[in-house]
């Protein structure tokens, strides 16, 4: 029954969509005993192994189904705190930076043409993984809760950065100027 184990932190008066499975799969369990046993031992042979064996096939298929839900539970509470973990730096993506505003992004497609995608929210953190200098229209390269993303250097004003976030031995920029030769800091 601690597959079932969910305190969702307002007592017992409020529904709980485990507390409900673990009584459900209680009562099941109740009444899965005797009739599968009975069904098992209907000819009559009663014999200590033979009851055993009987048993121990009913608490298997009650463990190894509290199991499954318990695996499949877990699996959902990781994708939900997945989704809620903010962007990390890595080598690729070594700057933070925060929407200021709304963001429209773009794709690139294969043709080099970018293509809108979508929005960087407000509060957002992405991580900057270069800038296409050489490019019309320039654009940044963003990791982003959405994924990887073009901005276009227009918008690049509306983010801030986060040096304290920065990957471990990065070179801070100074700005969002990203393709300006000043942009970096002193080690």
């Amino acid at each position: 029954m601690t597959a079932f184990d969910h305190n969702p932190g307002c007592g017992l008066d409020c529904a709980s969509p485990d507390l409900e499975a673990a009584l459900l799969s209680g009562l099941a369990t109740i009444l899965a005993f005797p009739i599968f046993g009975f069904f098992l031992t209907r000819k009559g042979d009663f014999t200590t192994h033979r009851m055993a064996a009987v048993l121990a096939a009913l608490m298997l298929a009650v463990i190894l189904s509290a199991i499954c839900h318990y695996v499949f539970n877990l699996h959902r509470r990781y994708l939900e705190a997945e989704i809620a973990r903010p962007v990390q730096p890595d080598l690729d993506f070594m700057y933070m930076a925060i929407a200021t505003r709304d963001v429209p992004t773009y794709i690139q497609l294969k043709n080099g043409e970018p293509r809108p995608a979508g929005v960087i929210s407000q509060w957002q953190r992405c991580a900057i993984g270069g800038a296409a200098c050489d490019k019309r229209p320039r654009q940044a390269h963003m990791l982003c809760k959405s994924g990887e993303v073009f901005v276009n250097e227009a918008d690049w004003k509306y983010f801030s950065l986060i040096p304290k976030e920065n990957a471990f031995g990065a070179i801070p920029l100074k700005s969002m100027k990203l393709c300006a030769p000043d942009n970096w800091a002193e080690p």
